[in-house]
């Protein structure tokens, strides 16, 4: 049997610093994906520049002019050059543990999307993380006996930096008790290309954060029979902190468009343009 190709699509704006442990972590996984599609969503030469001195066939560069929020444009640009069979999407301030990528495969069905979350470490362990100070294995591996400290640096989703084996009890009992009802949040979720292509990819009417990458996604592939399945505390990542770019105003207007695509299923201004 043809082993499955995968591909991380890494969505980016101007973070170069946070992007370098992602490439870090990405290319010292315990799986390392084929592909590492870089979907910078603005034209910084910065970033060209990094990536072209990285020198590695499994890393690909796609950009475009930066014209205020275009997430899904740069997304759907990513899809369209990936080669591989299955798409993982994480963002550009999310680094990922070592075990990431293989938890990902070993998870992942036919027609089913995995819905994943993130830790958030407050500034000083984010800062630690950053600077090299702290490495995201160290981050992972430390997870627990750093608890306290943790909580002290006002870690949100504290529970989510916990991470277990596929095949562990624990996990397996953690979702079947408690992970029923799993939503797509666009930092950390993945599907097979073949679900994506289905429903023309990501609608790129959603120009504003918020909604356009995970529940109108997440809406449309269950309409075609996608199950949407956890892989919470197996797939983890860190959240690095920065400023928040959501406010209750753009939350609204992207809301109020979702409204009138509700029984738009396969995407008019997607992958392809209907």
């Amino acid at each position: 049997m043809k082993k499955q190709t995968v591909a991380v699509i890494v969505a980016i704006y101007k973070d170069l610093e946070a992007l370098r442990l992602i490439v870090d972590s990405l290319q010292s996984q315990t799986r390392i994906p084929d592909e590492i599609i870089i979907a910078e969503d603005a034209r910084h030469p910065y970033v060209k520049d990094y990536v072209d001195s990285l020198k590695c066939d499994n890393v690909i560069h796609v950009s475009h002019e930066d014209k205020g929020w275009r997430k899904e444009k740069i997304l759907n640009e990513a899809i369209k050059i990936s080669k591989s069979d299955y798409l993982i999407f994480i963002d550009g301030d999310c680094v990922p543990y070592t075990n990431f990528v293989k938890a990902q495969m070993e998870l992942s069905e036919k027609k089913t999307a995995l819905c994943g979350r993130r830790s958030e470490p407050g500034k000083a362990f984010s800062s630690k993380l950053r600077s090299g100070e702290l490495s995201i294995a160290q981050y992972e591996k430390n997870y627990l006996p750093n608890y306290f400290k943790l909580t002290l640096d006002k870690t949100r989703h504290i529970d989510e930096g916990v991470v277990f084996s596929t095949d562990s009890l624990i996990f397996k009992l953690i979702h079947k008790v408690g992970r029923k009802n799993s939503h797509i949040v666009g930092c950390n979720w993945s599907c097979h290309k073949e679900d994506l292509l289905l429903i023309n990819g990501y609608d790129e009417d959603f120009d504003m954060p918020s909604t356009g990458e995970d529940s109108d996604v997440e809406r449309r592939l269950r309409h075609f029979g996608v199950k949407m399945k956890s892989c919470r505390n197996a797939a983890g990542m860190a959240h690095l902190d920065h400023p928040r770019m959501f406010n209750e105003e753009t939350s609204s207007k992207a809301e109020a468009l979702m409204q009138t695509k509700k029984d738009i299923f396969i995407c008019k201004n997607g992958l392809k343009k209907l």
